[in-house]
């Protein structure tokens, strides 16, 4: 089997921290002293959130997503820290991830057990390691999505509190919702039901490319 995880976030592990921010570019990384390093190249990511029909993955605030991305993607599972994890002020879930060969035929297995996609959204993302002044890393990712950009910066705790604190950016300018959050609430401002974030048209999903026009 092909392992090839470039087109994955770099690094799995059992809580996943990370905060959002809205920065339409990179350049505040430079001015706080913060080098960035490219590990993964821009690519278009499809996204597919799946439960059952009696959304029990929902009611436990957990979900269940299969990722696409240049024709490799992942099987990923997260739900909220349990009890007994230490408190966090950014965003802290349990995330389980694996990589998978053929995403399309993953959805299709768990349609045949049970399970339905409710929910898509895409982005193009680059990943980025990040050094601090320290010598401390963690990763960021820009993402590009339908509802503008965000980084995200994910890694140990205190790392993201420094790199916040070296940007400038304070507790109230963090977005700890999910993209499908994002998507409800502004669905909700426009007074219409929740719908996919996914780009127009001009998105060609045979290549998982975006295509000018």
């Amino acid at each position: 089997m092909n392992n090839d995880k470039r087109y994955m976030t770099p690094v799995t592990v059992p809580h996943e921290i990370e905060v959002k921010l809205r920065f339409d570019g990179l350049d505040a990384f430079a001015r706080a002293g913060i080098a960035l390093e490219i590990e993964i190249a821009r690519h278009f990511e499809d996204n597919w959130l799946l439960d059952s029909p009696d959304c029990h993955l929902g009611e436990r605030d957990a979900i269940l997503r299969v990722r696409s991305a240049a024709g490799r993607g992942a099987i990923t599972y997260k739900e909220k820290a349990d009890g007994l994890a230490p408190a966090s002020r950014f965003k802290k879930r349990i995330e389980i991830e694996t990589a998978i060969e053929d995403p399309e035929s993953a959805v299709a297995v768990f349609e045949r057990l049970g399970y339905r996609r409710w929910f898509r959204y895409q982005k193009y993302r680059t990943v980025y390691r990040a050094t601090l002044p320290d010598g401390s890393e963690l990763h960021v990712m820009f993402d590009e999505t339908p509802l503008g950009s965000f980084v995200e910066l994910e890694g140990e705790e205190e790392v993201i509190a420094r790199a916040v604190e070296l940007l400038g950016v304070t507790p109230d300018e963090y977005v700890l919702e999910s993209y499908l959050a994002i998507q409800a609430e502004h669905c909700r401002w426009r007074g219409k039901p929740l719908v996919d974030m996914i780009f127009g048209e001009d998105v060609d999903s045979r290549f998982g490319r975006h295509v000018e026009i």
